[in-house]
């Protein structure tokens, strides 16, 4: 299966991580919930839904229409978002084009999806809200408590310019808190507080099988292998 840009869409290699991982969870471990931290238009949210089994939650927590006004928002979001339209409506147009029914949103600060989502329970939550250091280690604070063991947690724009607070707040989790990292891409890390090596071998065998994208030799942080995904050439 190659995965292609399509408009309104993330990159390709994501949608690839995304549905590997995924997959590996639908086969091989229990039911859980998954869990989205911002969800913009629902891109994202349309590709989790793909893999919700029947008796799964999807909790997708969003400040929605008062994303430019909230004080759970940050500067820059409220600065992008006036020129971006972010509403309920939209999210639920975009996501039953795809699916028959909606997932539980949430709609407020995404300190507060802890109240809906039982400890322990998830197996795949991704970050996109917030990009401050403060907001991001709240909404990694948040992941750890809902994962279950060897849960997924991926944290968008971890790696961009003018988002270095999420980038601050993912290493800190790695080098100090026990995170381990699974892979990396251009755009987003998957980690997990459990065991990354099953999931890593699974990426390095889809990636092969693929024909478009490869898995380069091991980043070390300190004694711990990250894997980098990305296409060919």
């Amino acid at each position: 299966m190659e995965f292609k840009d399509v408009p309104g869409w993330f990159m390709p290699i994501d949608q690839a991580a995304f549905t590997w991982i995924l997959q590996y969870q639908n086969h091989n471990e229990p039911e859980g919930a998954l869990v989205e931290l911002g969800v913009f238009k629902g891109k994202s949210a349309i590709l989790m839904g793909n893999f919700r089994r029947p008796n799964e939650v999807f909790t997708a927590c969003d400040l929605f229409d008062d994303i430019t006004t909230s004080d759970a928002a940050d500067d820059g979001e409220k600065r992008f978002f006036k020129t971006q339209s972010l509403t309920q409506a939209e999210f639920e147009k975009n996501y039953l084009s795809f699916h028959a029914e909606l997932p539980r949103i949430v709609k407020g600060p995404t300190a507060t999806v802890t109240r809906f989502v039982a400890p322990d329970t998830a197996r795949f939550v991704h970050i996109d809200a917030g990009h401050t250091y403060d907001l991001v280690r709240e909404d990694a604070a948040s992941a750890r408590a809902m994962l279950r063991e060897n849960g997924v947690v991926v944290f968008d724009d971890y790696r961009k310019s003018n988002t270095m607070g999420t980038g601050a707040a993912v290493w800190e989790a790695i080098l100090n808190e026990g995170l381990k990292p699974i892979l990396n891409t251009e755009f987003k890390l998957y980690a997990t507080w459990g065991d990354p090596a099953p999931l890593q071998e699974n990426i390095r065998k889809r990636a092969a099988e693929s024909g478009w994208c490869k898995v380069s030799d091991p980043i070390m942080i300190r004694d711990m292998p990250m894997l980098f995904l990305h296409r060919k050439g």
